[in-house]
């Protein structure tokens, strides 16, 4: 019979081997291409491949990223853009959120549906009905200049604030998700309590709901820093060339140029960069599960 203590590993080892098979095998070959010398030419940059292949090995992608102001300006720009959005996300998802967990239940079930529904469409299909919304003939447009706020239209898209309400768009259904199940959490009994001992509305959010749901926000924070640091399709369709990411940057390194060492090398620089700002972001997180009294 097998060891109580390894029973764990092995209802885990499917797990386990997904993991090695899709993310650690992926990640050591972008490395290895990464370091691929003469880039440029075709697929990997030289003839019959090979991981060991010998001769083969540089780090001439990393050093012209690290010496190119053109990529320090698109790795700033993907750092800002993701900050951004995912500011922007839980300013919008956290209101919402709370809007819909103080709805009767079947209102709350309809309301997380209209959440969620945009997310089982093709992403193509959302971006290019956010285009017909935002165009100049469009209904936003359309009733901006009717209300007479502006009196021409205003240019949604293929620009900045076009990347930002596209992946905005694009990530809050996450965001909202997150806040709801932590604000179902909390005991429902806590805000008649307090409203009863004497606290104003105001008071009882700022003291109860906000500390309790500060999980959630942490968690939510965490989802849209990720989804929007590897912000690609927002950029691609409804920003403009000065709109680039390094997402979009390792797209036309590999595919339009054909230059797959330096696309790995920015691809793992992405990474590396993602990493980095889940590793900041451990210090305000563990600042706000601690108010909401997680360990």
């Amino acid at each position: 019979m097998t060891p109580s203590r390894f029973r764990p590993y092995l209802l885990a080892s499917p797990a386990i081997v997904l993991l090695l098979g899709f993310f650690l095998a992926p990640m050591l070959q972008l490395g290895r291409v990464s370091l691929y010398d003469g880039g440029g030419r075709s697929g990997f940059g030289i003839g019959g491949g090979g991981f060991y292949k010998p001769n083969t090995w540089t780090f001439q992608a990393y050093r012209t990223l690290a010496g190119e102001t053109y990529f320090r300006e698109v790795w700033t720009f993907t750092v800002l853009l993701g900050l951004g959005v995912a500011c922007i996300t839980l300013l919008i998802a956290y209101p919402l959120s709370l809007f819909i967990h103080r709805l009767p239940p079947r209102a709350k079930a309809l309301a997380l549906t209209a959440v969620v529904l945009p997310k089982l469409a093709n992403v193509l299909v959302l971006i290019y009905g956010l285009e017909l919304l935002l165009s100049n003939s469009g209904p936003v447009n359309g009733l901006l200049v009717g209300l007479g706020a502006v009196s021409e239209p205003v240019a949604f898209f293929h620009n900045l604030p076009g990347v930002l309400i596209g992946e905005t768009y694009l990530i809050l259904p996450y965001a909202v998700l997150a806040l709801v199940a932590s604000l179902d959490r909390i005991d429902p009994a806590l805000v008649p309590a307090a409203r009863g001992l004497g606290a104003g509305p105001l008071r009882v959010f700022w003291r109860v709901t906000l500390p309790l749901s500060a999980p959630g926000i942490a968690l939510a924070a965490m989802l849209s820093l990720i989804w929007a640091l590897g912000a690609f399709t927002g950029p691609v369709l409804l920003g403009s060339p000065q709109e680039l990411t390094l997402a979009v940057e390792v797209q036309r390194q590999t595919f339009e140029n054909l230059n797959w060492p330096r696309g790995a090398a920015t691809a793992v620089l992405m990474l590396v960069t993602l990493a980095a700002c889940l590793v900041l972001y451990q210090v305000p997180a563990r600042f706000l599960r601690r108010r909401g009294g997680a360990p």
